[in-house]
């Protein structure tokens, strides 16, 4: 007997998530904060490590941090669930709420990641179609629908979503908080490049996990801390599927030392949206490409009479890497762009801009 047959059918049958990583001068294609965690607060954050002892096991529950987010959102502690990472917490909410056959409701195309660990667990996931020619809006009617016939445990959204980089009606939003009979899982890893705050559904609902993140914005992708926000119910049973001493010290504390800082992080951001603007309006200028609205801080793009693979390796040859995504539901012929800081903006208009000239 072959030990694969231990492993389940589902997973042997999945492609695994994974990237391909390239040595380059303008990394453009996992939509970190291109302007980086500011110096003066690694110094801040070294010197307090220096202050823990390294041989002991961070606090149970990162208290600190935990209570900081809390004063900052305006939450109960008790609402508040920190861990390595948001991808953490989407596998703890599924593995707490979803198993053999249950159903799971997802519009596509989106982050991966969620169809990933709910097939893991063995629950059936059912996909919903955004379309390109409605600007990849939220197909609400066909979402509750099928997550009221399926009875699905639940529904993730991620808004503003990735990798099309629009951000959903708040009233559709709330009306599949209100009218799916599910948990309704939102990733707001993006929260901060957008004018959407999806907060306040939390004191509405009940049935609400919100997730958001340090890895984007306050630019910590390399330290891993995420954190869910909901009802202190919902948080004591997502809290059962969490490993033992879910984040390191060293993250928690360069954590609470960005959550400390956030002025220097708004800036960042304020920039971030402004260079957004201009790339956009860089693009739009460029004949063959239409790039979609963002929310974000990418923008995802099609180039007429280029496939996605030509315009990769052309940047690619300039040391600019971007993310092709065409191979996700419904974007064939898409590509992602992380908007990066000015000069990395300049340099990936004026590749592109090589091609507008022709051979």
């Amino acid at each position: 007997m072959s030990p694969l047959e231990q492993i389940k059918p589902q997973v042997r049958a999945m492609k695994p998530y994974t990237l391909t990583p390239h040595e380059v001068a303008h990394k453009m294609n996992q939509n970190e904060n291109p302007l980086g965690f500011p110096e003066a607060l690694k110094d801040e954050v070294l010197a307090r490590m220096r202050q823990q002892d390294w041989a002991r096991y961070p606090d149970f529950h990162s208290a600190e941090l935990t209570e900081a987010l809390a004063r900052h959102i305006g939450l109960s502690p008790s609402q508040v669930i920190v861990g390595n990472g948001s991808n953490e917490l989407i596998y703890s909410t599924l593995a707490v709420t979803v198993g053999p056959g249950d159903a799971v409701v997802i519009p596509v195309p989106t982050f991966s990641v969620y169809k990933l660990i709910a097939t893991v667990l063995g629950a059936t996931v059912h996909e919903v179609l955004m379309q390109a020619e409605d600007n990849f809006a939220l197909p609400t009617e066909q979402v509750l629908a099928l997550a009221q016939a399926e009875r699905a445990r639940i529904v993730v959204l991620c808004s503003p979503n990735n990798p099309t980089a629009q951000s959903y009606s708040l009233a559709e939003i709330r009306r599949l908080c209100a009218e799916s009979g599910a948990l309704i899982l939102l990733d707001e890893a993006y929260q901060e490049f957008s004018a959407q705050n999806l907060r306040g559904l939390l004191d509405e609902f009940p049935n609400v996990v919100l997730l958001r993140t340090f890895s984007k914005a306050m630019a910590m992708g390399g330290l891993r801390a995420g954190y869910a926000l909901t009802s202190e119910v919902l948080a004591q049973e997502i809290r059962k599927g969490q490993l033992p001493y879910a984040l390191n010290s060293f993250t928690a504390t360069a954590a609470v030392v960005a959550l400390e800082n956030m002025a220097l992080f708004e800036e960042q951001i304020a920039l971030i949206r402004a260079e957004r603007e201009r790339l956009f309006a860089g693009l739009v200028a460029l004949s063959f490409a239409q790039p979609v609205p963002s929310d974000a801080n990418f923008i995802l793009i099609r180039f007429e009479g280029h496939t996605p693979q030509a315009i990769f390796d052309h940047l690619l040859a300039r040391g600019i890497l971007v993310r092709d995504v065409s191979a996700s539901p419904g974007l064939a012929g898409y590509l992602r762009l992380t908007v990066g800081a000015p000069h990395e903006n300049d340099a990936l208009l004026a590749a592109l801009g090589e091609l507008a000239q022709g051979p």
